[in-house]
């Protein structure tokens, strides 16, 4: 089956799929991205895809679904429209390497790794989650590998999960084929408004200041009610899964400690060197001021003296930044999460600027989740506000290494 035969599929299949229906021109623009070797609005293209989102969202909602479930589908299509994209000449650099859909709406940079957390969490509950199950199959049909992708067996593994998640799907549907299962309630917005003899001019003023206030309320609503799906899909454990052969002793590869010997040595940030890469803690209070997302100059120092260390080794730089579980003091963010990746899209832009060429670097917000102490003391909630900086080596370096050895 073709690209294009199973996106023309999502739109005839599934016709009790509210969701699904739904989110048909979104997979259909998954296949598109595929297939565009050049484009010459990548820009123009990524408003268009933000606006169809945001329709169906909007769709989603006049059909009356969960809120949990247009969350999950909208994570699950914007990892998609972004991994397609950057499969793409164009996708891989100018507006889309750092701003894609899934930075636009979920404050993160790549989902390779919750995509596959939120389809084992739904998974225990068939019944329950069949239509997001569904669109997750067909991001699957289309060609999405998430964290699977340029490992040996990547393939094989997309495929088998596919499989599984093809035959939960005919298994839960099967027990309703008997009798269909009634849709999902529509309830359609019906109003009747006097219109005063007012100017057009006023009454569209009026208008667009509303429709302002409402966005920012909803907006605000929208983060405090995904942060404790975030903060599940963040805790839910991954498999374990068997990669390519590293280095024995990523120390001496690596070396970071040595290099970082005397900061380590002040108290100022640890140094964690484990099977994939070596990772840098800072206390996030030694860059930040409180309940601020601005690097202070005893900040700057510190991630010069991290870039410096790193310079020599090309690879992927993670940036990820905690916090603790009291509620963020800050109008201009309204979870955690988003306050987070604030905070970690300001050590990416400093790092960028001090490393050289051959790093990539990605950045996340993981808010209060995988706290390092109990947040039962002040002492506890400062050892878990960290920022950690994870240097995972190329592929060319790892076989540098191994062929000196």
């Amino acid at each position: 089956m073709t690209q294009e035969s199973q996106a023309a599929e999502a739109n005839a299949s599934g016709n009790d799929n509210l969701l699904l229906q739904a989110a048909a021109p979104l997979l259909n623009a998954v296949v598109q991205l595929r297939q565009a070797v050049t484009h010459d609005d990548p820009a123009g293209l990524r408003q268009s895809l933000i606006d169809e989102i945001r329709q169906f969202e909007q769709r989603c909602k006049q059909a009356g679904l969960p809120f949990e479930m247009i969350i999950g589908a909208r994570y699950c299509l914007c990892s998609a429209l972004d991994e397609a994209a950057a499969q793409t000449p164009w996708g891989t650099r100018g507006v889309w390497s750092g701003n894609g859909m899934l930075v636009t709406f979920h404050n993160e940079s790549w989902g390779g790794e919750k995509f596959f957390q939120l389809l084992s969490r739904i998974s225990q509950s068939p019944n329950q989650h069949l239509w997001l199950l569904e669109v997750v199959h067909y991001c699957l049909l289309l060609g999405y590998e998430g964290r699977y992708r340029g490992s040996d067996s990547g393939r094989v593994q997309c495929d088998a999960i596919r499989k599984r998640l093809a035959k939960l799907i005919e298994e839960t549907r099967q027990p309703q084929s008997e009798s269909a299962r009634p849709l999902v309630e529509v309830h359609p917005l019906v109003s009747s408004i006097s219109r005063p003899m007012i100017p057009l001019w006023a009454c569209a003023t009026v208008a667009a200041l509303l429709a302002c206030l409402l966005y920012s309320a909803l907006n605000w609503r929208l983060g405090n009610d995904a942060e404790p799906l975030l903060r599940a899909i963040y805790q839910t454990p991954l498999p374990q899964i068997t990669v390519g052969r590293r280095p024995s002793s990523p120390q001496a590869l690596l070396d970071l400690r040595q290099r970082l010997n005397d900061v380590i040595a002040a108290g100022q940030l640890e140094v964690s060197d484990g099977a994939f890469g070596s990772k840098v803690i800072i206390p996030a209070d030694k860059l930040f001021a409180e309940q601020g997302t601005a690097i202070n100059p005893v900040g700057r120092a510190l991630l010069a003296r991290v870039a410096t260390a790193m310079k020599n080794v090309k690879g992927t730089v993670l940036v990820s930044v905690f916090t603790d579980n009291r509620p963020v003091d800050n109008s201009r963010f309204a979870s955690s999460y988003e306050f987070s990746f604030a905070r970690a899209r300001a050590v990416t832009q400093l790092l960028q600027s001090q490393l050289a060429d051959g790093h990539a670097i990605r950045s996340e917000g993981r808010g209060d989740s995988d706290p390092l102490l109990p947040n039962d003391s002040n002492e506890n909630r400062t050892r878990n506000r960290r920022v950690e900086i994870t240097l995972f080596a190329a592929p060319e370096t790892l076989s540098n290494h191994q062929g000196t050895q």
